[in-house]
């Protein structure tokens, strides 16, 4: 009986230790997760017109216009609202340069009217518009789209489509055609006048937050593109902003090349508002002809911090423009884990490819019958949409949402974290008080601090 007591006893005191070795553990861990992310590198952030710090959760519309007789995506009012639901608060909207311009020198004046109508569905929903020029593969000549059949150059070079589709950008027809763009003042200058015209349209969108110039710069045939060709190009883009009193921001992508570790050889210097638009692909895990492992861990994480110091050399913004996986992929959680982390860490904005039905684009959120996808659950989460201070760090770790900062005299602007509507049991508290929270009439917390508090955490689990 005695010593049946005192086995108890020791089963009783181990459990005790155990509970709080796993306790000191956890919170020391969690310590130096919070410490990696205040001293991880970052670029500059984008701003709103009250000064908060905007995060933006992204997603493309849409692949299917590329294809689309009135080069128009597919969307209703209705299919935008539900962007609002899953959280997303900015839209990359594709535009294309033969839609715009399907005549030298005469611009579809009817596609713009419907463009803009668009754009307007999604001010009314309260979300930002990212308006990108998007070309793949140069011409629908090649199997993509964006250039006008009047710019593409008539060779007599056989082209045969292969998969997956990036490697056509290798087709010795498709580099003469990049290759003929590229060498031609007559075409830059035209396409400089096109996104005149666009932007000119633009200026007065509120919800307009800058402009992609050229999706997936490919180069010329011969060494030096980013240093020559491409940056002499965005400098005459820059230059007409500036001749024209344009404000919306530049967005501009380096070479498509770039998009694993390869460093940027632009030496472009945006003298109006610009930001560095960066697309992630990794090609060896991209198609799923391997899993992702060590290697590709090792190419993510070099490749963004490549683009984080380049943003932080250049001294404005960057955002991810075009990133996309799919769940059949083997490994594909363990893949999006690390991508989360690195975007909680290097604290980056990003825009999922895309809002499609999988007929369309692989990657996208619906299936060929246009129901969503298992991977919207995991692009939907908790997140700051807007900051109303400086030196934010925040993190999700299991079902905890903390986010820290400093208010900075930000007294009469609130903080804005998206909750979705799928963990409606979880608690909120700023401060260490708890916040009153309905989900069923708003899917967005606000905060704002009061005059004497200097620095806010706020917490959802």
């Amino acid at each position: 009986m005695r010593y049946t007591l005192k086995m108890k006893q020791l089963v009783f005191y181990l459990c005790v230790f155990c509970c709080l070795f796993t306790i000191f553990t956890a919170t020391y861990a969690q310590q130096d997760f919070e410490t990696e992310l205040k001293n991880a590198p970052k670029p500059p952030y984008i701003y709103d017109r009250e000064g908060r710090i905007v995060v933006y959760h992204g997603i493309t519309v849409s692949y299917s216009a590329r294809q689309a007789e009135n080069f128009l995506p597919w969307h209703t009012i209705e299919d935008f609202a539900k962007l609002k639901e899953w959280g997303f608060n900015l839209v990359r909207y594709f535009i294309f340069w033969e839609a715009v311009e399907p005549t030298s020198g005469i611009y579809n004046e009817a596609y713009m009217e419907e463009t803009l109508k668009r754009i307007q569905w999604l001010n009314d929903l309260g979300i930002d518009v990212l308006v990108c020029v998007h070309q793949d593969l140069c011409s629908r000549k090649f199997g993509g789209s964006g250039f006008p059949k009047w710019a593409v150059k008539e060779r007599d070079i056989p082209f045969t489509p292969v998969t997956p589709a990036y490697k056509n950008y290798f087709s010795p027809a498709v580099m003469a055609c990049f290759d003929d763009f590229w060498r031609s003042d007559f075409l830059k200058n035209s396409y400089i006048e096109m996104l005149k015209y666009v932007i000119s349209k633009l200026q007065n969108q509120p919800n307009v937050i800058g402009i992609e110039v050229f999706d997936e710069p490919w180069p010329h045939i011969g060494p030096g593109f980013e240093q020559t060709f491409l940056t002499d190009f965005y400098q005459r883009i820059d230059q007409m902003k500036q001749e024209n009193g344009f404000h919306i921001p530049m967005y501009f992508q380096p070479m498509l090349i770039a998009s694993v570790v390869v460093p940027t050889g632009l030496r472009f210097e945006p003298k109006g508002r610009a930001v560095y638009a960066v697309r992630y692909l990794d090609p060896l895990y991209e198609r799923g002809t391997s899993g992702y492992g060590r290697t590709n861990q090792w190419i993510m994480n070099n490749t963004i911090l490549q683009r984080v110091r380049e943003s932080m050399r250049w001294g404005i913004p960057m955002l991810i423009t075009d990133f996309g996986v799919n769940l059949d992929m083997q490994d594909a959680m363990q893949y999006l884990n690390d991508w989360w982390n690195l975007m909680m860490k290097h604290q980056i904005g990003w825009v999922y490819s895309s809002y499609d039905k999988d007929t369309d684009n692989p990657f996208g959120i619906l299936d060929k019958e246009g129901n969503t996808k298992p991977i919207l659950s995991k692009l939907v989460q908790v997140y700051p949409q807007r900051i109303a201070g400086r030196n934010p760090v925040w993190f999700i770790r299991g079902s905890l949402f903390r986010l820290t900062y400093e208010t900075a005299g930000f007294t009469n602007t609130p903080t804005v974290v998206f909750v979705p509507r799928s963990i409606v049991a979880r608690q909120i508290a700023a401060n260490g008080k708890p916040i009153p929270y309905n989900p069923l009439k708003s899917l967005t917390f606000e905060y704002t601090a009061a005059p004497e508090e200097k620095n806010v955490t706020i917490v959802v689990q």
